[in-house]
């Protein structure tokens, strides 16, 4: 990986890729499942998962904990 970029969490598989900032906007999508990296809408994650992406990602993280 390029030592140029943001590092982002995978949801749905957890590996972490590494996007450039300037394809930031541009939809980027998992490097090992193709899933995207960054979701316009809520999405439920595991707590591993999330406590990985708080960890490493370089991007905001926006996490909302609720109880139905």
């Amino acid at each position: 990986m390029a030592s140029d970029g943001k590092k982002i969490t995978c949801f749905d598989c957890g590996q972490t890729n590494r996007v450039p900032e300037a394809r930031l906007s541009d939809g980027p999508k998992c490097g090992i499942c193709g899933s995207a990296l960054m979701s316009a809408k809520p999405i439920e994650v595991d707590a591993a998962t999330l406590a990985k992406a708080a960890r490493t990602d370089d991007v905001p993280l926006i996490v909302d904990f609720w109880a139905p």
